[in-house]
């Protein structure tokens, strides 16, 4: 529980900001481009370097990558409540996206080290759950902070947070020995060597297929989050904004984790898609009637639930030691960043030519490949089972 409260404070990273921008324009006077990189930029921390975590993750320890990710998350927010000019935010923001990217990669290694192979399923959705549900507590949370104590009281609260768990953790956490499978030499961070191990672990179907299965839930999940709202009236965006993540986590950790129960993570991943598919085809008969269309979107949104936690799932099924899952977990925040980098753009895009009717045909789109990826995937495993590596 205190790693996941962990991942609450580190998705805040991004919740901070995304839910004081206008305080933030205020502040700084830029373009709205310049404006919204202080929330992307962190992200793209985890897009060029998510594999990299992943290969220092071991040589540093878990544990220690961990606790460091969260004392230097601390002392970067209590910087941020300074009156500062725009670059040196940015460049405080960039070295946040490196503390984000120690705790993510870090955190689902810890919580699938510390359960047992029967609760593992359930515990890797909790997990999941992190980001949307604190995107939805900040929401909630900041206006009211910001209110009474002013914004620099959010950074500090943040900060605060983020200091106590892991003053916490660093007790709680016992330390574990590392396990090498991945026979490859990488002491040299080269970019000869780098790009070596990129192609190691995007060729092997165990290492890739949590990461090239989840690149398209990021890329559907944070789109339609964004943009679904736009097709209802502007009184009742508010309330379906709060809504849609709310749904995708009460599936999550409902339905998704009975799911697992029966369910091998692979499989649950395919059927999570599938319904995803399936509920967005009334989006089509349903446009224009508001009350209906919020309706079915809470729907298609609270089918997104499946996803996530069965691909951490399938991510701590497939690969057996700490030094593999470093691996995996840096490739799904990698692909994860990239999913949630292009499919917002992609879907306005999309949307400004053809409506409803792209939208749906968006979903679609990403459903197939999620599926089909998978498929393929899990072809290969059984045709080279002999070599996991």
């Amino acid at each position: 529980m205190l790693v996941w409260a962990a991942g609450l404070g580190a998705a805040a990273q991004f919740g901070k900001i995304a839910v004081t921008l206008d305080a933030f324009r205020d502040i700084y006077a830029v373009s709205e481009v310049a404006l919204g990189f202080l929330i992307s930029c962190v992200g793209f921390v985890g897009l060029l370097f998510g594999v990299v975590g992943g290969i220092l993750s071991p040589r540093l320890g878990i544990k220690r990558m961990f606790i460091l990710g969260m004392f230097s998350a601390a002392i970067l927010s209590a910087l941020q409540s300074f009156s500062i000019p725009y670059s040196a935010m940015i460049i405080l923001r960039v070295l946040e996206g490196a503390s984000h990217l120690f705790i993510v990669i870090a955190g689902p290694i810890l919580m699938a080290r510390h359960s047992s192979s029967r609760t593992r399923p359930g515990i890797m959705t909790l997990w999941s759950s992190f980001f949307g549900l604190s995107y939805m507590l900040v929401a909630l949370i900041a206006p009211w902070v910001i209110g009474h104590f002013g914004l620099q009281s959010l950074f500090i609260g943040h900060a605060f947070y983020m200091l106590v768990l892991g003053a916490l953790l660093s007790q709680a956490l016992p330390i574990a020995k590392t396990q090498t499978s991945f026979d490859l030499e990488h002491d040299n961070f080269d970019l000869p060597n780098l790009l070596k191990l990129h192609l190691k672990i995007y060729k092997s179907p165990w290492l890739s297929a949590a990461a090239l299965g989840f690149v398209f839930y990021t890329g559907l999940y944070i789109a339609l989050l964004t943009y679904i709202p736009e097709f209802v009236a502007p009184a009742l965006r508010t309330g379906l904004s709060a809504s849609l993540p709310f749904a995708s986590i009460v599936t999550s950790l409902t339905f998704g984790v009975v799911l697992l129960r029966f369910v091998r993570p692979v499989n649950a991943v395919i059927i999570g898609y599938l319904l995803i598919g399936a509920c967005a085809f009334p989006l089509l008969f349903v446009v224009g009637n508001d009350p209906l269309f919020v309706v079915f979107s809470i729907i298609l949104l609270g089918s997104t639930g499946i996803v996530p936690g069965a691909s951490f799932a399938a991510l701590a099924e497939l690969n057996l030691t700490d030094q593999d899952r470093a691996y995996a977990t840096g490739a799904i925040a990698q692909l994860g960043n990239l999913g949630t980098s292009c499919g917002p753009p992609l879907l306005a895009a999309i949307i400004s030519i053809s409506g409803v009717y792209g939208t749906v045909g968006f979903v679609l789109l990403f459903c197939f490949f999620g599926v089909f990826v998978h498929v393929l995937l899990a072809r290969q495993r059984s045709t080279h089972i002999a070599q996991r590596d």
